[in-house]
């Protein structure tokens, strides 16, 4: 292992263990064990559904993503178990090389360039971006006095560059097409041109008005889909009154943004921090806060953590030999 990767390690794992120091810190272990006991099983039932819904809007989304790329649509239980795994690698592994094995056993199961697999993934963490930011600003307006309007204003920011990165990319396709003027000029290097010519594949789907529309109705629906989770753990742990829908999705979009901090995977340490300060921040106390957290972060994490490890070894594929080959080909 190189010198490089062991810091990165090191940082990454250093992080965790400060902001759990900080989750940590002002807590009552004995209250916050009796706010976990006090858990409402009824409620697990319909959160497990949710993770596994979720699972199927990416799959859905990424079945059209993928849909000029294939002669025949591809099938979405396919797609879900490699969604699975590619959420399921990033969950244990920096850097979230997850995306990067999940482009490439789609490359290899469903026969898709393996460069036109990659700019669907790309395009599908726009999309994401675009629709959590969407429903972010939309929260933010229906739960008046949580969101500083210099946060709402950067987040609207944020959202016309993700709008803008996806019309680029719609419009770099156009280009990089058979005849387009990048194409063309890329020509006389064989090699170039066909890499090239396969992330044009990948990117096809924003040329159809049609498809591009229904993406974006999906990555919209996937994140409403995960806030309902975010609000139905609070009823789990007897904290409804605290968190209705809009502050669901202010809390999920909360998480979603701390997932950017270089933390050890799955965001262990950075979620349950900054998730159990904006519960205390809407009235829940600092136990019932973390145990919040914990129990929402926890069934998101195993469930999809054993399911796609589960998916892979259906595959024949180690964690290793996927780690080995991720690591070629990056």
């Amino acid at each position: 292992m190189s010198r490089k990767k062991i810091l990165t390690g090191i940082g990454a794992f250093a992080v965790t263990g400060f902001f759990l120091w900080l989750a940590l810190r002002k807590v009552e272990f004995t209250a916050l064990a009796t706010a976990l006991s006090a858990a409402r099983l009824v409620w697990l039932a319909p959160m497990i559904a949710i993770v596994y819904l979720d699972l199927l809007v990416r799959a859905v989304r990424w079945r059209v993503l993928l849909s000029r790329t294939r002669a025949l649509p591809a099938p979405v239980w396919d797609l879900l178990k490699l969604e699975a795994i590619g959420l399921a690698v990033n969950n244990v592994l920096l850097l979230r090389l997850g995306e990067i094995a999940r482009a490439g056993l789609a490359s290899r199961r469903l026969g898709i360039p393996a460069a036109a697999a990659l700019a669907s993934v790309a395009i599908e963490r726009a999309l994401d971006v675009a629709a959590l930011l969407t429903i972010f600003v939309l929260a933010a307006r229906l739960a008046p006095g949580i969101v500083p309007v210099q946060v709402v204003r950067a987040a609207l920011l944020l959202l016309a560059g993700a709008i803008g990165a996806l019309i680029v990319l719609a419009a770099a396709e156009s280009s990089l097409a058979p005849g387009g003027l990048a194409e063309r000029r890329l020509r006389p290097w064989p090699r170039m041109h066909r890499f090239v010519e396969q992330l044009a594949l990948g990117a096809a789907v924003l040329r159809s008005p049609t498809a591009a529309a229904f993406a974006a109705f999906l990555s919209l629906l996937l994140w409403s889909v995960d806030a309902t989770l975010y609000w139905a753990g609070a009823y789990a742990l007897g904290i409804g009154d605290v968190m209705n829908y809009p502050r669901a999705i202010l809390t999920l979009s909360w998480a979603g943004a701390v997932s950017a901090i270089p933390a050890a995977p799955g965001s262990i340490g950075t979620f349950e921090n900054f998730v159990a300060s904006i519960l205390h921040t809407f009235g829940a106390t600092p136990e019932a806060a973390l145990a919040y957290a914990l129990m929402t972060h926890m069934i998101m994490y195993l469930l999809v953590t054993v399911t796609g490890f589960v998916f892979l070894s259906r595959e024949g594929v180690s964690l290793a030999q996927l780690r080995e080959e991720v690591e070629r080909n990056k």
